[in-house]
């Protein structure tokens, strides 16, 4: 297969973007570093969303000191219909903004 200057110049980009060790990868090729990227992706989406889901329940806990957080690890309440939740969420999206406005400052 040939790959055309810019389809390479924009592969190198994304895997520069993503490669968060300088130098960590230099002894790879292009092609086994773009391999590596989706890993790489998660790893970030996955420590970036561990951050917000912390900063989350903390605020929770500013408020409710004495609320058990436990049984929110276990995921959604048994006897809770997937429409509720839904409407549950929906409902949260305002709060959420706010949340990450506040974040952002």
């Amino acid at each position: 297969m040939i790959v055309s200057e810019r389809q390479q110049a924009a592969a190198q980009v994304i895997v520069d973007m993503i490669d968060s060790e300088e130098g960590s990868s230099s002894s790879k090729s292009l092609v086994e570093r773009l391999e590596e990227s989706p890993k790489k992706i998660f790893d970030v989406i996955t420590a970036t969303s561990k951050n917000y889901l912390t900063h989350m329940i903390g605020v929770v806990k500013s408020y409710l000191p004495q609320f058990n957080l436990a049984p929110i690890a276990k995921g959604i309440a048994p006897d809770c219909s997937d429409e509720k939740f839904q409407d549950y969420c929906k409902e949260s999206e305002v709060i959420t903004e706010e949340i990450l406005k506040n974040l952002a400052e």
